[in-house]
Parts: C-alpha cells; sequence; structure tokens
C-alpha cells in the first residue's frame, strides 16, 4: 500500500464516525429545544404588559415601572384623588 492511499483510507476512516455522531447530535438538541419551548409558556414583553396595565388603570396616571416582581411585571400609577396603585401582570400571558 502506497502512502497516499494509506492516507487517504485513514481519513475516510476518521470522518465517517464524526458525520454520524454529528447527525445524533442535530437530533438530540433538536428534540430538547422542542420540549423547552413547549413546557415554557411565552412571555410578554414589558411594553405589552405595560399596555394590559394602563388598561386595568382606566384613566390613572402612569408613574412608573417597578421592574419584576417573580414572573410578574409591576407598575405604579396615581388615581385621579391622589392614591397610589401598583398593578401587576403576569408576564406568561
Amino acid at each position: 500500500m502506497t502512502r497516499m492511499s494509506a492516507f487517504v483510507l485513514s481519513v475516510l476512516i476518521a470522518a465517517a464516525p464524526l458525520a454520524a455522531a454529528n447527525a445524533q447530535d442535530r437530533g438530540q438538541r433538536g428534540d430538547r429545544d422542542r420540549l423547552e419551548t413547549s413546557r415554557e409558556p411565552r412571555r410578554i414583553s414589558e411594553a405589552e404588559a405595560q399596555g394590559i396595565a394602563r388598561s386595568r388603570a382606566r384613566g390613572a396616571r402612569f408613574v412608573g415601572s417597578l421592574g419584576m416582581r417573580g414572573s410578574s411585571y409591576v407598575f405604579r400609577f396615581e388615581g385621579e384623588d391622589g392614591q397610589i396603585i401598583d398593578i401587576a401582570v403576569d408576564s406568561r400571558g
């Protein structure tokens, strides 16, 4: 056997298991990604949550965002009578 044919044979042997391993790896990742997205509910953005909070506040003046508290966005409003109102909107929709 010549050096060239020995080299070609060794390259072919080395490449075959790598191609199979890559194909298996892609399949397992794809399954895991599908499972994670099906388990995890869709999260809404802070802007979407603020829109929901404004609709619940019914004309109260928006003061600011208190950020995330657990899995909810919390927004502060001031009512017409000066009362402070905190409205929580679940980030999972």
